[in-house]
């Protein structure tokens, strides 16, 4: 049975961590047209040093929140003018970001830091990698909530992202040397048929991709960035200038940290007193 759960980012629906909103700064007067562009900064991932949850018993079984409370973006709804940049400090993870969302990612009363800790405690307890989720895929259990199929769509109904699902099932067809697996093969939340991407730091190469290496080419989880577990270190910074006016999806590309824990942020653009 193939399981599809669709994720509405959407103004009517609070799917989202709680951070602070960074307001536009406007240039002298008032006036957008007068300011100099601007540099912000998101960072990609709790700073360092992190504060994950500390293992449980017995080499962490049963499970506990661990570094996914460490899963989220500081700020998590930035709104900039059209022409200024943002620093995207990535400690540890990977970025996709895309164009065409409406959510408002702010949960109600934007609580406390204990508050957001807490939700993101509360979240790990049902969505996580060791869950049963009671869903099968050619007859194959599918576990971890991150590995289901999910269809993300904007507040006007739009699929901006199809996630696939992220199974390994047995080959029963065939003679040698069929491989010993079939893999329903969608380890990142890299969706290139749908999603108007304009940065990705993993995940594979688009279908119209014949250059180089094919492992390079077929490698559909592609390579993270490392970040940085030292606390001194800064992790690896990507500078993003934003030349369009729209409403930005920020998501990590890692399935556990995005669908699991709730790791994406959004990024307004609005334009100035002299823009159409």
């Amino acid at each position: 049975m193939k399981s599809r759960s669709r994720i509405v980012f959407g103004a009517a629906l609070a799917l989202t961590l709680a951070l602070p909103v960074l307001g536009r700064a406007d240039g002298k007067d008032g006036k957008d047209n007068d300011r100099a562009a601007k540099e912000w900064t998101v960072n990609f991932g709790q700073p360092q040093p992190q504060t994950p949850v500390p293992p449980g018993p017995n080499n962490n079984v049963p499970p506990t929140a661990g570094a996914a409370v460490t899963h989220f973006l500081a700020p998590n709804d930035l709104t900039i003018v059209k022409g200024d940049s943002v620093n995207f400090i990535v400690n540890g993870d990977a970025v996709d970001l895309c164009n065409g969302t409406t959510n408002d990612n702010n949960e109600a009363n934007n609580p406390s830091e204990a508050t957001q800790i807490a939700n993101r405690k509360a979240r790990f307890d049902v969505c996580n990698g060791n869950v049963a989720t009671g869903q099968t895929i050619s007859g194959v259990a599918v576990v971890g909530t991150q590995n289901l199929e999910y269809m993300i769509t904007d507040g006007k109904d739009n699929l901006i992202i199809d996630t696939g699902a992220n199974v390994v099932i047995p080959a029963t067809t065939g003679p040698p040397p069929t491989p010993a697996i079939i893999v329903v093969d969608n380890p990142r939340v890299d969706d290139t048929t749908h999603t108007h991407r304009l940065l990705g730091t993993s995940g594979s190469s688009t279908a119209g991709d014949t250059t180089g290496l094919a492992a390079i080419r077929n490698n559909r989880a592609g390579a993270f960035l490392t970040g940085s577990a030292a606390p001194a270190t800064v992790g690896n910074r990507i500078n993003v200038q934003f030349l369009k006016t729209g409403r930005y999806l920020v998501i990590c590309m890692n399935r556990g940290h995005s669908l699991n824990d709730h790791m994406f942020g959004f990024v307004n653009v609005v334009g100035d007193e002299n823009d159409d």
